[in-house]
């Protein structure tokens, strides 16, 4: 198992901007009128981060990576992360609903973007031959990531006993992360896994 504290993270307010205008939120009447005062919000939100995540390799014939991965049978790279309390306490008390719609979009591209800074550590702490990491599956999320539907997996992911499961195998506690009635503290923490999957047969996915 692998820890990491207070790591650094990109900030790509484009992509919180690109949201934001997906939504048609009405950034000027917040006082945001252009890119260039999206970037500073932006900025001001990824100040209060404190990033820290735990993750480990599971070979296929591991039992939750098999719960995992279902029929596919594949490793995984299992891991939780969080944004920190004073992420959290930063977006508490949001002044209006616009704020509070923004400040999720933030989380949201903040929670991804260090999602994808692991799985570029996790390459380099074990990486199976012929294999290359897949798309991000989020077993719980705050909050959830928007992203296309996942394939199912033999057992059902979002239950709380995998959950909570997952929880005590990483030692989440280590970053200060618990999990209790279907939610997480600090607020802004995901459980995830990163398949491992075959060359060839993401090559031949991508070609359909």
């Amino acid at each position: 198992m692998r820890k990491i504290k207070k790591f650094k993270i990109p900030v790509y307010s484009y992509e919180v901007l690109r949201k934001a205008r997906k939504h048609k939120l009405d950034l000027a009447a917040i006082g945001l009128p252009d890119e260039s005062s999206v970037r500073e919000h932006a900025a001001s939100l990824a100040a209060a981060l404190e990033p820290a995540v735990v993750f480990e390799y599971l070979p296929a014939e591991d039992e939750t990576a098999a719960r995992i991965s279902g029929d596919s049978k594949h490793p995984v790279t299992i891991g939780i992360l969080t944004l920190g309390k004073s992420f959290e306490d930063k977006l508490a008390n949001p002044p209006d609903d616009t704020h509070k719609f923004l400040a999720r979009i933030a989380a949201q591209v903040f929670m991804q973007t260090a999602v994808s800074v692991t799985a570029d550590l996790a390459m380099r702490e074990a990486e199976p031959e012929g294999f290359e990491f897949g798309p991000a599956v989020y077993i719980a999320s705050t909050p959830e990531p928007e992203l296309p539907p996942q394939e199912s997996t033999a057992v059902p992911l979002f239950e709380n006993e995998l959950i909570k499961g997952l929880c005590e195998r990483l030692e989440a506690a280590k970053i200060g992360v618990s999990f209790d009635t279907g939610a997480f503290t600090p607020k802004y923490s995901a459980v995830f896994a990163l398949p491992w999957l075959s060359k060839k047969k993401k090559k031949a996915a991508a070609k359909k």
